[in-house]
């Protein structure tokens, strides 16, 4: 039998370090309720990283939230909506989850690439 995951190994798309940040919120010295992204480091995933295709943007973007990237991590969902991954310089905020088939095999996140989240 053919290793499936051979398929998806090409220079520059294999598998990365996601460190996972937490949302939780806050009340600012203003009293307006703001969004802060926290983690320690030692909750991470590995994942694939991907730019989004035409259709992933048309179906899974938000209002405020346009998907950029996807990443394909093997497993159950580590991550959950809202949370931020951290891969180097590099911040993604999640915006959806597909539990591929719920069966546990693998997970897809569809995230914005973020530059003001670091």
């Amino acid at each position: 039998m053919i290793n499936a995951k051979m398929m998806y190994i090409r220079p520059g798309n294999l598998l990365r370090e996601f460190v996972i940040e937490s949302n939780r919120q806050i009340v600012t010295n203003t009293g307006r309720v703001a969004n802060s992204h926290s983690g320690d480091g030692t909750e991470t995933l590995k994942g694939c990283l991907a730019e989004a295709s035409d259709e992933d943007r048309t179906n899974h973007s938000q209002k405020d939230h346009i998907v950029t990237h996807t990443i394909v991590q093997p497993g159950n969902p580590k991550a959950k909506r809202t949370d931020k991954l951290v891969c180097g310089e590099r911040a993604f905020y999640i915006v959806d989850i597909d539990d591929v088939g719920a069966l546990g095999i693998s997970t897809i996140y569809y995230a914005e690439e973020r530059r003001d989240l670091k």
